[in-house]
């Protein structure tokens, strides 16, 4: 693939692009443009649908989608939205710019390019797609850092978000929480630990302050000591393990001779109150 940096990627994006790199505006038929196989964007929020929907109705499209040449066909590199808004409204045909694309990492960071720039994709889309730059073919984090215009610390943290349990990237592609959460949450280690945070900013509607505030008591206590050592045999770290799972919490087995504990920890009130209805079965 031929290297490139970030200004031609947004020039075969742009209205007045680089005309090196288009080949012409076309009128295209919807039925000869199949979908973008590495569309980052994964979330089509159905109320905005509606209302591109009917913008496009009353004024049609005003920016044209971009496609590449696919055998007899195109492929589209961006403007899902557009496209599918267009058929909903009825339209036959849509305007598109012909863009020549090098290959699918190519294509992968037009996308990633054209959804940047009109801020379409949500923070667990946009770490997917630059996974996808890495794994997929190779690009090195300074590399796509330079592409998409963005510092490689900023790429590496996007990218580490995809570390989280699946229920919070879940809650961060939603809205539920901030990209701010989400680093705080990323500071804690451990699946339950960070569950359990991530259940108390859902719960008391916490800051990104005040749940920096609680990750940084926590990391205290561990540091301190005042957590009960737990036995490490394994045969009961995986029992911690678990109940950690069960409960959504953190768990200390403590062993003396036959004998032992059993900790959970709480971080709220709401939070005891969920954890007890969890053991006396009255949720799921």
């Amino acid at each position: 693939m031929k290297s490139r940096g970030l200004g031609r990627g947004l020039s075969a994006l742009l209205p007045d692009a680089d005309k090196e790199h288009l080949t012409g505006l076309l009128e295209i038929r919807l039925s000869e443009i199949k979908p973008n196989p590495y569309q980052p964007r994964r979330e089509f929020d159905p109320g905005e649908l509606e209302d591109l929907t009917a913008s496009i109705k009353a004024k049609g499209i005003i920016q044209p989608l971009a496609v590449m040449r696919k055998g007899s066909k195109f492929l589209l590199i961006a403007g899902e939205r557009r496209l599918r808004a267009a058929a909903k409204a009825g339209l036959k045909t849509v305007p598109a710019r012909l863009i020549e694309v090098d290959g699918d990492a190519d294509m992968l960071e037009l996308s990633l390019i054209e959804n940047l720039q009109r801020q379409d994709l949500n923070p667990v889309e946009l770490a997917e797609g630059y996974r996808n730059l890495k794994q997929k073919w190779g690009l090195t984090q300074e590399i796509i850092a330079r592409r998409v215009g963005k510092d490689r610390a900023t790429v590496a943290n996007t990218l580490r978000m995809l570390d989280l349990p699946d229920q919070i990237l879940n809650s961060l592609r939603k809205g539920e929480i901030t990209v701010g959460h989400a680093k705080v949450i990323l500071s804690l280690n451990g699946p339950a630990r960070q569950s359990a945070l991530w259940k108390k900013i859902m719960a008391e509607k916490l800051s990104v302050r005040q749940s920096e505030e609680i990750a940084r008591l926590s990391s205290s206590d561990k540091k301190s000591g005042k957590q009960s050592k737990t036995v490490k045999q394994p045969v009961f770290q995986e029992y911690i393990d678990r109940v950690r799972r069960a409960l959504g919490t953190q768990i200390h087995i403590g062993k003396r001779g036959k004998k032992g504990f059993i900790r959970i920890e709480f971080y709220s009130d709401e939070d005891l109150i969920r954890l007890i209805e969890l053991l006396e079965g009255k949720r799921e």
